[in-house]
């Protein structure tokens, strides 16, 4: 068993298809079954199930695949670690909320991208709950999510907390008493998002259920929808600034309980720290600090 083994047998897990695999490394298909089947002989037993549509990988395939992740892993970061310190390269996969890739991200990514040119930087975007999964089965280095949270296998670095407020469109009706908000529409992000979880435990402890929900993907769509007058959100002070300037918004304060998150920067404990994480952490601490609350 090596390393392009391993490369193989994950790929072809990945894509439930030999041809696929074969395709994406760029090899013949029968050269990835012949690898596959050396592999199943060398562990005596089956890592997959084959049938007309593809392939379906076994219970030990499971617990292979499982190892697959780590050894892979690193292996890429042991390639990192012997290469020049003070220049990075190679990939670096970040994840982060919808919020802070808007509001945050920005500066940090053409801060990094201008001095570390050979880094191939990935983002993907996702709630807390969805990043944390990718952080723990190695599909991402490192993730940006909101407020901290308690689990053996992730380091976590607390990077900057903001209040949240409620706010509504200029053209909505004005919210007299808490209980108004019983038939108003609330728009929030995707189950897992800290803001909604926050929101709907409010308004939950003051018995309050809106009748109307709308979900959206993007903190871009959310907005336009608050300032059209289509319902209320709650987002970061920060969002609610800009927007009050623009004349777009109306803002009502969040109970002391509720209105503050922190935008905490996790990965995983058994992976050691690549050089361009490193110096992705260093830009993201210098910039943060220098933006405005």
């Amino acid at each position: 068993m090596d390393v392009k083994d391993l490369e193989i047998f994950q790929t072809v897990a990945k894509h439930k298809s030999v041809s696929k695999a074969a395709a994406q490394l760029n090899y013949v298909q029968s050269n990835v079954t012949n690898r596959i089947h050396k592999l199943e002989s060398e562990l005596e037993t089956l890592l997959f199930h084959r049938n007309n549509r593809g392939v379906v990988i076994t219970s030990a395939g499971e617990i292979l695949l499982a190892y697959t992740d780590k050894i892979l892993n690193l292996f890429k970061e042991a390639k990192e670690a012997v290469k020049d310190r003070e220049m990075p390269s190679g990939p670096l996969s970040i994840g982060a909320t919808d919020i802070t890739t808007a509001v945050r991200l920005p500066s940090v990514l053409s801060s990094y991208h201008e001095r570390y040119p050979d880094v191939h930087l990935s983002l993907k975007t996702g709630s807390t709950d969805e990043l944390v999964n990718e952080v723990l089965n190695y599909n991402l280095d490192g993730a940006f999510i909101t407020d901290c949270i308690d689990h053996p296998k992730i380091v976590q670095e607390p990077l900057i907390e903001e209040e949240l407020v409620f706010i509504m469109g200029p053209s909505t009706p004005k919210i007299e008493k808490l209980k108004d908000l019983q038939k108003r529409t609330i728009l929030v992000f995707r189950t897992g998002c800290t803001y909604r979880a926050k929101l709907e435990q409010w308004l939950r402890e003051e018995g309050i259920f809106p009748v109307k929900k709308i979900e959206f993907g993007t903190i871009e769509g959310m907005l336009g929808c608050v300032k059209a007058g289509l319902g209320a959100a709650l987002v970061s002070r920060r969002i609610s600034k800009q927007l009050k300037d623009e004349g777009g918004i109306v803002c009502y304060p969040v109970p002391e309980k509720f209105k503050h998150v922190t935008t905490v920067f996790i990965r995983r404990r058994d992976v050691p720290v690549p050089n361009a994480l490193e110096k992705f952490l260093d830009t993201t601490r210098k910039c943060f600090g220098e933006s405005e609350y």
